[in-house]
């Protein structure tokens, strides 16, 4: 026997020792293989932190069908939207025992090659945001068959699959809600182009709850890009100086649009929020920061803690046994009231 081997032999007897539980006790925790999350669990893992013992994961692997890899398929990391998310879960997954496995697909061809490696990389599950859900149903549903597989977002075209997300028209209600409430009767759009996932799935929702609620728009207030500051501020700009008219309130998708529109309200002595009330789809840190003649932007707040939780919980649940209707669960998002759509009283 090798003095590797014995030196991890000795590791895990330790573990055990100082935990009060068997060596076999010590594996199911930390290889993730035992579920619950009590009192034992709890001194296992305090136990193994305390003498920096971790698991080998490549050979409980090849000891065991558990491989400790969750796989995380997103279309890219660039939009705010999608490394919020995987920020989210990242810890979550880590916090079972486990190990993120990224893919990103930009389409859906590059979305059918990241599933099949990562399904030849024998993973315990997979958390997947679809390019195109229609185009990657079949795919999904094929490998669904042998591996827990939960969609995040987008609209699902599976009988198989468990769902996990918010739901855009809530979000636009709660928004055209928030801005009747607030006294504004008309309003502008500056949304993600509609070819990417929730691109079209929230301006479908802008136009269905807007129309709904009574908030007026117009064709040339509608506007899609990829957004940044200079891209807020020129198409805002145009917005306020070529029409005969400009909007009483302004929905964006990210901070630094947001910014972009704030410069150019200040270009043309337009004040926010008495003029124009001003709401970001995406919560960040810059939200809600104000300050030096920047108000505080009102801003929906993903549950991204929630649904990586229980996206995790799905996964847990397919590897016990495998249930005979998917689950789809609705997370409620927040709006978050903040300067930008409040005057001060």
């Amino acid at each position: 026997m090798s003095q590797k081997t014995l030196t991890s032999e000795a590791s895990i007897s330790n573990v055990a020792a100082l935990a009060g539980v068997s060596t076999a006790t010590v594996s199911r925790v930390l290889s993730g293989r035992r579920k619950k999350d009590d009192d034992l669990s709890r001194r296992v893992k305090r136990a193994a932190e305390k003498l920096n013992y971790s698991v080998n994961y490549a050979a409980s692997a090849l000891r065991s069908d558990v491989t400790n890899t969750i796989a995380v398929i997103v279309p890219e990391l660039c939009a705010s939207m999608y490394s919020g998310l995987v920020q989210a879960i990242e810890p979550v997954i880590n916090g079972q025992g486990k190990q993120l496995l990224l893919g990103l697909g930009k389409d859906t061809q590059e979305q059918q090659q990241r599933l099949r490696a990562v399904v030849s990389r024998r993973v315990d599950g997979i958390l997947v945001v679809p390019v195109q859900t229609e185009a990657v149903a079949d795919l999904l549903d094929e490998i669904a068959e042998h591996t827990p597989v939960v969609q995040l977002f987008s609209q699902s075209y599976s009988n198989q699959l468990d769902w996990v997300g918010t739901s855009s028209s809530l979000v636009m209600q709660t928004i055209a809600e928030h801005l009747n409430a607030v006294g504004a009767h008309s309003v502008a759009y500056f949304g993600s182009p509609t070819d990417s996932v929730d691109g079209m799935d929230l301006f479908t929702a802008f136009h269905m709850q807007m129309t709904v609620s009574g908030l007026s728009t117009r064709t040339e207030w509608i506007r899609f890009g990829t957004g940044g500051m200079d891209y807020g501020f020129q198409e805002a700009k145009k917005i306020f100086t070529e029409g005969a008219q400009y909007p009483e309130s302004i929905i964006c998708a990210d901070d630094m649009t947001a910014l972009g529109i704030l410069a150019a309200c200040r270009t043309c002595e337009i004040s926010i929020p008495e003029q124009i009330k001003l709401v970001v789809l995406k919560d960040s840190e810059l939200c809600g920061e104000s300050g030096l003649g920047k108000p505080s932007f009102t801003a929906v707040n993903m549950p991204w803690t929630p649904i990586a939780e229980q996206a995790m919980n799905l996964i847990a649940k397919e590897h016990e046994s495998k249930a005979w209707l998917p689950t789809h669960t609705e997370i409620e998002s927040q709006l978050i009231l903040r300067e930008s759509s409040i005057a001060s009283s």
